[in-house]
């Protein structure tokens, strides 16, 4: 993979989406970062390693398949933040977002689109570091911004909740 692969990943995972809007709320609601880092290793990990062994397979039709799976768990995740009261806020976020990483498009786009086709199979694993490497470091910037911002927990799962279910909308769009 070349410097251009390397910045176009970058900037993927760096973009707001799901899994990110996770990982600032769990930073606003003080949640252990390295909790919230290894779910989401784990859910980009997984998701990979399944897309890079299969990505010569893929037909064009599971594009739309991931993604109508990956709007539903975004809409029940979005309206569960938005219904919890502030006595019962969501404080499992590693597993939330461990399965939000997991079905984020975000692993699927870089599988398939950014790691060349051409590629080796042997650098296959070195793609799938990298990926997590670059989730690593654009993960803790979240973290980070998270960290930053006040609110409190309940304003924190609003905010997600409803970040998620836009989130859905636009997967699903035409």
């Amino acid at each position: 993979m070349d410097n251009l692969h390397l910045l176009e990943a970058f900037l993927l995972f760096a973009a707001p989406g799901p899994t990110n809007a996770l990982l600032a709320a769990g930073a606003v609601k003080r949640q252990n970062a390295t909790t919230l880092l290894a779910a989401q290793a784990c859910g980009y990990g997984i998701a990979a390693a399944f897309w890079l062994s299969l990505r010569s397979l893929v037909p064009a039709a599971t594009v739309q398949m991931v993604q109508l799976v990956a709007a539903a768990w975004l809409v029940i995740l979005g309206f569960r933040l938005l219904a919890a009261r502030r006595a019962e806020a969501i404080e499992n976020g590693g597993i939330s977002i461990l399965a939000t990483t997991a079905l984020n498009p975000k692993a699927f786009i870089y599988c398939v689109a950014i790691v060349p086709m051409d590629i080796e199979t042997a650098a296959l694993g070195i793609a799938w570091v990298t990926l997590l490497v670059i989730t690593a470091v654009t993960g803790s910037m979240w973290l980070l911004l998270g960290g930053r911002l006040s609110g409190g927990k309940r304003m924190a799962d609003a905010i997600s909740g409803a970040a998620l279910i836009a989130f859905a909308l636009l997967l699903v769009r035409p």
